[in-house]
């Protein structure tokens, strides 16, 4: 996810985040711990967000930890000794002596260097303190809507495996509109995880109250699908300028750029559902993507 402030025209604040970092933003209960309370300092009352590997959880008297998400590995003293970078789970609490008394709260995978593969690969090489960078983000995400600032909400689709596009595996143009087609063997589409992930994202925008009021999507089916099962209640502007390289030769980023400078300054935000170069600023496959920039400068 991108979230680009315009301001006078003028894009600052380009955040990029996991598509499921909202789902800790819930406007629910969830993250309340009656009775118990997490001490790590990393921890800011609705999210903690864990920067090492081995990060062991402290909290106020003896708990019993589990998830069900496979993405993190815990034990029940609540020792993470490794969580995906980028993905908020769920974690449930529960005091020693009540073990069925659970209680639910969330993590997020926020340094690199210990996890996966440097994330500096992908976000440019300003991107060096992915940990703060989290930080400076999700402060800015539970400070929207801001008053006399228009924002753009900038999304890869949902998760999307569910086949192939057409160009990638074919030397021929194919058939005609391939790239718009709900049929896997033309293009790739969304798996059921995506399409639940979509739900529950638009479910907790909704949630949040943020102010959108225009929808753009690339011309691709999993991209106009996300933002379909996103429930929003707004029409759906399909622009080729945001489909994914596998049609789209252009530069994305500047294609996303020419969108936003044609939307009023109206103190709302457009929410846009594009593909996963958005994001890049290395040349992947042979295609510009993002410009050298840091997430969060």
């Amino acid at each position: 996810m991108i979230l680009l402030s315009l301001r006078k025209r003028h894009f600052v604040n380009i955040l990029w985040l996991s598509i499921l970092l909202l789902s800790a933003c819930k406007k629910s209960d969830d993250h309340e711990l009656p009775g118990i309370q997490i001490t790590s300092a990393e921890y800011d009352g609705k999210l903690l967000f864990v920067n090492k590997n081995n990060f062991q959880i402290t909290t106020n008297r003896d708990a019993i930890f589990s998830s069900d998400d496979s993405r993190v590995k815990m034990d029940a003293n609540g020792l993470v000794k490794r969580l995906t970078s980028g993905e908020v789970v769920a974690i449930d609490i529960a005091p020693k002596e009540q073990p069925e008394n659970k209680t639910r709260f969330y993590l997020l995978g926020a340094t690199d260097t210990n996890h996966d593969k440097p994330q500096i690969t992908y976000n440019g090489k300003g991107a060096t303190d992915t940990y703060n960078s989290y930080l400076k983000g999700w402060a800015t995400l539970q400070k929207l809507p801001v008053s006399n600032e228009t924002y753009a909400l900038v999304l890869r689709h949902a998760d999307a495996d569910q086949g192939v596009d057409y160009s990638l595996n074919h030397d021929d143009a194919g058939p005609a509109n391939w790239w718009k087609s709900k049929d896997k063997a033309l293009a790739r589409q969304l798996n059921e995880e995506g399409r639940i992930r979509a739900r529950e994202l638009g479910a907790n925008l909704k949630a949040l109250g943020y102010p959108i009021s225009r929808v753009y999507a690339s011309e691709f089916n999993r991209a106009i699908e996300t933002v379909e099962l996103m429930e929003l209640n707004l029409p759906i502007k399909q622009d080729s300028l945001l489909n994914h390289p596998s049609h789209n030769k252009g530069d994305l980023f500047k294609g996303l750029i020419r969108i936003l400078q044609g939307t009023p300054i109206d103190n709302k935000i457009t929410l846009l559902s594009t593909h996963h170069p958005i994001n890049e600023i290395i040349i992947s496959g042979g295609y510009p993507t993002f410009p050298d920039v840091s997430p969060f400068n």
